[in-house]
Formats: C-alpha cells, sequence, structure tokens
C-alpha cells in the first residue's frame, strides 16, 4: 500500500471547492472559515488518483500531495 501524505496551506486555499468536489471522501469545505480541511481518517490511498487530480485543479495551488516516498507535488506543477 501506498504512503500518501496530503496538505492544505490555509493562507493559499480560498474556498473554491473544487477539491471537495472531486473528492468529497478526502475533502470537505469548511464554510465557518471559507477553507477546504481534509477529513479525519478519510482514505487517502484509496484516493490517490482523485488527490492528485483536486491538487492538479486547484485554483490557488493550496494542495501538496505525495505519495510513496515521492516528491511532493504542488498543484499545476
Amino acid at each position: 500500500m501506498s504512503q500518501i501524505t496530503v496538505q492544505i496551506l490555509n493562507g493559499m486555499c480560498c474556498g473554491f471547492g473544487n477539491c471537495a468536489a472531486l473528492c468529497p471522501e478526502v475533502f470537505a469545505l469548511d464554510y465557518d472559515t471559507n477553507r477546504t480541511r481534509i477529513l479525519p481518517d478519510a482514505p487517502l490511498a484509496n484516493y490517490a488518483a482523485a488527490i492528485s487530480k483536486a491538487a492538479s485543479e486547484c485554483p490557488t495551488q493550496a494542495i501538496f500531495f505525495s505519495a510513496s516516498g515521492g516528491q511532493a507535488r504542488a498543484s499545476h506543477g
């Protein structure tokens, strides 16, 4: 099983919610803060492809994703 790491840089997150729409099993929009959060105990390894897509489509590049010891990737690159 892959080791998956996901981080959201809240200072960069503007709460567009694209990630929550693409992968609601992992991401949720917090309407109080207008920021996305990672759901506790989310099965990250099961949704690695969707997390990667969410990171690549984040309009503010706020999601960092790494898998199996790979380097962290910011969205859009």
